[in-house]
């Protein structure tokens, strides 16, 4: 596919690196080569499985060194009046889950799970909208991609009580109250984020598919410092324009794109807000008549 390949896709040659040398070395290090039938395969798929996870943590790892620099007083103003929320969820049956939310008075969320999946932690993120529910005054529902629709209940003295669907408490889940915190977490990312990707006015935009919002495109130093860092920051944007003069009819024609990147505030041009903007650390595809409705859950 045009602008998905090359040197540019610098995040996932280094993942497909990882695995070539995780696998390679299982093959040599493996007491399954010299079993037969049913003993290799299980020891195959066992090692297979141990190189992808192995392939995730490291790809994880890149986009943790690519974060970038957050401008502070920027953050101050830009997310004033937003709330995170945080606590650790329990059950009998499934390990502790660590659960901190976000809302932002534009009406959009952000959400970061976290548990202990065999040896390693699976972090999974989420992003969309809430609002009030109509069927009760003191719950708020959030519309995102993962989960489809979750509902809370406020409780006192400042917290998120997760609810089910009727907004009754849910049974067999263990303290699942969210805690008011006392600074607001933004949850930048790396968000995996679908959208249309286009040029106005000769600046680039990202019209993300969940929350409608349209996010300028914007380099950024990464806070890492390391000149790696920045040079898969340069890679993956280009990386993405690259897609879009290949396969788009001109710079304004959109095209629907998936990415990976954080969400940084910006400042305005007194000092006021600028809202966020999207620093893109991996490009994955991008499709000249791709549809939102393919690629996201939409939620009732």
């Amino acid at each position: 596919m045009p602008g998905d390949s090359g040197p540019r896709r610098a995040l996932g040659a280094l993942a497909a690196c990882v695995v070539a040398s995780l696998v390679a070395a299982a093959c040599a290090q493996s007491p399954a080569l010299s079993q037969t039938g049913t003993g290799r395969a299980s020891a195959a798929v066992r090692d297979a499985g141990a190189a992808a996870r192995d392939a995730a943590a490291a790809e994880a790892a890149v986009l943790a060194m690519v974060a970038p620099r957050i401008d502070e007083a920027a953050a101050r103003v830009v997310y004033a009046g937003a709330r995170t929320y945080s606590g650790a969820l329990l059950c009998a049956d499934c390990p502790a889950r660590r659960l901190t939310l976000t809302i932002f008075p534009d009406g959009t969320f952000r959400m970061l799970e976290a548990d202990e999946q065999g040896a390693g932690l699976r972090v999974v993120h989420d992003v969309g909208r809430w609002s009030a529910s109509a069927d009760a005054a003191d719950t708020i529902v959030l519309h995102g991609d993962t989960q489809g629709t979750r509902l809370l209940r406020r409780v006192a003295p400042d917290g998120l009580a997760i609810v089910d669907n009727e907004g009754r408490e849910i049974r067999g889940l263990g303290n699942a109250t969210l805690s008011r915190a006392p600074q607001v977490d933004p949850l930048p990312g790396p968000l995996r984020l679908v959208g249309h990707y286009l040029r106005e006015d000769g600046q680039p935009v990202f019209v993300d598919c969940l929350t409608g919002r349209r996010l300028p495109v914007v380099g950024a130093a990464p806070a890492s410092g390391a000149p790696q860092a920045a040079r898969q920051l340069a890679a993956a944007r280009a990386a993405l324009e690259d897609a879009q003069q290949a396969i788009g009819d001109s710079p304004g024609t959109p095209v629907l794109a998936v990415v990976r990147g954080y969400l940084v505030p910006q400042a305005g041009p007194t000092g006021g807000s600028g809202g966020e903007a999207l620093v893109v650390a991996a490009f994955e595809r991008a499709m000249r008549a791709g549809r939102c409705e393919d690629f996201i859950r939409r939620a009732s």
